[in-house]
């Protein structure tokens, strides 16, 4: 199917004429990428292992963050209006300062979206570890676990779904703080490809860049669906259900 919607979407290009700074065919989008296919691999290298970094580091956070603000109702009341509010504050500000600061490496772009992708991450970890069924703490006190192990056993697997659900936000959200540092700041990565080819009006550059970044977003949220279903198969049948 999507071979004939490419066939027909390169007809209509081809029939109307359209340039290529506009939209190109899909045929030479991927004429493109073959013959610079080492070139832009290298670029989307760099930029996968920026969205891994503050996607990692935003987890970490969040689940630091997380268990202390759950762990502590008064320090919730005090500091979680505090993070919405930093969430309501425009994080592409940040990248001329944190480039500014940092240079042209790549930790600006990993700190952003890092930055970017956490927040989800805090309110969903947060969620599922409220909304622990009172009947697993029953069944976990009278079985005699301590608190520790109620945690591990029941209360962190109860939290999981919600976890996934935010994981799948949070990678597509790490990309998006990636590739901005990228535009703001920097000689690699796929934001800089995007960047050069709409300067120099390289329509088949540009287009084929985007959707290797589509690409790369896919292929996150495939692999946390893989793991989910690894780890959680029950409660992936019950939600298809």
């Amino acid at each position: 199917m999507w071979l004939g919607i490419l066939g027909v979407v390169e007809l209509a290009v081809r029939f109307f004429k359209i340039p290529s700074y506009i939209f190109p065919g899909p045929f030479a989008v991927a004429r493109t990428f073959v013959s610079e296919f080492w070139w832009i691999a290298g670029h989307s290298w760099v930029t996968i292992r920026e969205i891994l970094g503050g996607f990692a580091l935003a987890i970490l956070l969040a689940i630091i963050i997380a268990l202390l603000l759950v762990s502590f109702p008064r320090a919730r009341r005090t500091f979680f209006p505090l993070f919405v509010s930093l969430q309501a504050f425009p994080k592409e500000a940040l990248a001329p300062l944190l480039i500014m600061w940092l240079g042209f490496s790549m930790l600006p772009k990993t700190l952003l979206a890092a930055a970017i992708a956490f927040f989800p991450l805090l309110v969903a970890i947060i969620v599922g570890l409220e909304k622990f069924d009172p009947r697993l703490r029953v069944l976990a006190a009278s079985m005699g676990a301590s608190r520790t192990r109620t945690f591990f056993s029941f209360r962190a697997w109860d939290a999981l779904p919600s976890f996934f659900g935010a994981l799948r936000i949070g990678v597509t959200l790490a990309a998006v703080g990636a590739v901005l540092g990228e535009f703001l700041g920097s000689d690699r990565g796929i934001g800089y490809v995007v960047l050069s080819a709409s300067r120099n009006l390289d329509g088949e550059m540009l287009y084929g860049s985007l959707v290797i970044l589509v690409a790369l977003c896919l292929g996150f949220t495939a692999v946390i669906d893989r793991i989910e279903r690894w780890l959680l198969p029950t409660t992936r049948i019950e939600r298809l259900a």
